[in-house]
Parts: C-alpha cells; structure tokens; sequence
C-alpha cells in the first residue's frame, strides 16, 4: 500500500518544523517558535524571527524601515520584505526553493522552514562561503 501523499508531507514538515526549531532556538529565544505556527506561519512570526535574528547576530542586514513591521502591511510590502531576506540568506546559503508569494498566502510551510533554517545558518556562518567574524 502506497502512504497518502499528505501524509508524507505532514512527515516531512514534522521534521523541517523540529530543524527549524533546532537552529534557531540556538539563537533567539523569542518569538516562541511552536510546532503550530511553524506549520502555518503567519508573516509576522516571520517578520518577528528575522528582527530577532539579526538583533542577536547582524545577519540579515536590513535597515531600520525594514525592522518596522508596520511598514508591512500590504501583501507587495510583505513581498518586497520577503524578497529582500531571501535574497540575503540565500547570498549566503546557495538557492532555497521558496516563492514571497506563497509564503505570504500560507502555502508551502516547509520552503518557508527552510528558508528559515537557512537564516540560522547564514546568522551564525554555518554554511556561509566565507564565515562572517563574530560580532564584538
């Protein structure tokens, strides 16, 4: 008998959904990063791990409008937002598969995870080419 295809992802988001959990309680300890909304997060969970990220670490270097939530409120902001952290974390990483706008509508939870994992590693210059000195 073959699995139920939904089933296999469940299995596979269970465990992006750990490893996300993994690296990044390694470096912040807020927001909560529950199994909950790591399945389905909403854009300001993201937005609130990334401006915690980098005010633990630097990384990603973003200016004080992009750290302001409330310059995102629109789904182009959150787009324009989006693609400015992928685009730094994946400088830093290689290629993660993951589109702004599916994670702005909530699909595709285990890109999102990934590209979360991939900020932990770029934050903390695992997997970076080049490793980024530690803060003093």
């Amino acid at each position: 008998k073959k699995p139920k295809t939904n089933a296999h992802k469940m299995g596979d988001l269970d465990s992006s959904v750990a490893e996300t959990q993994r690296v990044l309680q390694a470096i912040i300890s807020k927001p909560k990063l529950t199994e909950a909304l790591l399945k389905k997060p909403p854009f300001r969970f993201l937005h609130d791990i990334v401006s915690e990220v980098k005010k633990q670490t630097g990384f990603p270097p973003l200016d004080d409008a992009d750290l302001d939530s409330n310059n995102c409120k629109d789904k182009e902001s959150k787009i324009a937002y989006l693609n400015k952290v992928i685009g730094l974390v994946t400088g830093v990483t290689g290629p993660i598969t993951v589109k702004p706008q599916k994670i702005v509508a909530g699909m595709e939870p285990e890109n999102t995870n990934a590209l979360l994992q991939g900020l932990a590693k770029a934050a903390t210059g695992a997997g970076a080419a080049a490793p980024a000195p530690a803060p003093s």
